[in-house]
């Protein structure tokens, strides 16, 4: 029976997309590593068409990344409420949403792969000219394609990076995608942290923070890291990323180690400013987080340590061109039987820039 009504809401008559009849995109930016595998999009659909408007929404506190961009016009927020895991207060808050923009836009893609009632009612209340998505999980009879509300589908599955999944869309409407690489504004804060780092030093930026406490790192081994990561060559200066919401914390930390090779950053007011001195260091030491893209972005080399998730480790990846990756697992917090080897792999890492 659900597959009936979800068959019945999710068809329309299919019709060939016209590039020319395209003037207005909304695309979901999400979080900062959501946004950044988005950027070579946004950068395309401005080559194909200087006057097409483009919209994205983005997670509260992510804004700055996009304020600069010459080609996003609008900027739409979505602040994570207290109610939002009460699945009837997100179903109508999401055709709320779809209400509101009904027919507002001329295209507009469809990043998830499920097939509940509610979220094919609310692509179908929104009515974007054109609408692309990926296959479908094949559930309640429906095959991977049936749904003709789509009039265009990808394969969004985890086997690509995302950059690559954000690019198919462009793919089938015959715009050219090679072009990959990530782009970001920065704007009056371009040059603002330049002499920030002594350039006669290996300046390796560490941030222990991940997006759910299990993808942290403990305490016992963010004192660990702080103590033996300078040791691992005499040139090195480490300085710790943190939030300002914790950052008078961090800094008594640090201040209590009394580490000579130990530097807490500058508190930021925002994303795009934890950017600016990402730009100019020489190294990431990075749990799995949005960050890591950030360096991507200027190519800074990456020691990354991700969870065992099969999926994470493919679709956000590192693009730099230098980057090794260290597997832990989820626990209470993100844990590690052997931290010896990801203090080798970081020397690896060194020793590849040191001699690149």
């Amino acid at each position: 029976m659900r597959g009936f009504f979800i068959k019945l809401i999710g068809h329309k008559k299919r019709e060939e997309i016209d590039l020319k009849k395209i003037n207005s995109i909304l695309i979901g930016g999400g979080r900062v590593g959501d946004i950044i595998t988005k950027t070579p999009m946004f950068r395309a659909f401005s080559e194909l068409n200087k006057n097409i408007k483009i919209d994205v929404t983005v997670a509260k506190g992510c804004e700055s990344l996009l304020i600069n961009h010459p080609n996003v016009n609008v900027i739409s927020s979505t602040e994570i409420s207290r109610f939002s895991k009460i699945k009837i207060y997100k179903i109508i808050h999401n055709l709320f949403s779809s209400f509101k923009i009904r027919k507002k836009y001329d295209l507009y893609f469809d990043f998830t792969r499920n097939v509940r009632f509610f979220h094919i009612l609310s692509l179908k209340i929104m009515k974007p000219r054109y609408l692309i998505g990926c296959y479908r999980m094949e559930k309640f009879g429906i095959k991977k394609d049936e749904l003709t509300i789509f009039d265009k589908y990808i394969d969004g599955s985890a086997i690509y990076h995302a950059v690559d999944i954000n690019m198919m869309p462009l793919e089938v409407l015959g715009i050219n995608t090679s072009n990959k690489k990530y782009e970001l504004f920065l704007g009056p804060l371009e040059t603002k942290f330049e002499n920030y780092f002594n350039k006669n030093k290996i300046n390796i930026i560490f941030n222990f923070l991940g997006s759910a406490q299990n993808r942290c790192l403990c305490d016992e081994d963010i004192e660990y890291f702080f103590k033996e990561l300078p040791k691992l060559n005499n040139n090195i200066e480490l300085y710790i990323l943190t939030t300002p919401i914790i950052y008078e914390k961090i800094k008594r930390k640090v201040e209590f180690l009394n580490l000579k090779h130990v530097h807490l950053l500058p508190k930021t007011e925002s994303i795009l400013e934890a950017a600016a001195l990402i730009k100019y260091c020489s190294c990431l030491f990075s749990v799995d987080t949005g960050i890591i893209h950030l360096a991507s972005v200027f190519n800074i080399p990456t020691l990354g340590l991700y969870t065992e998730d099969k999926d994470t480790l493919t679709i956000f990846a590192p693009k730099s061109d230098l980057y090794k990756i260290v597997i832990g697992k989820k626990e209470d917090y993100l844990k590690f039987e052997n931290k010896e080897y990801i203090l080798e792999e970081t020397l690896k890492l060194l020793n590849e820039i040191i001699n690149k």
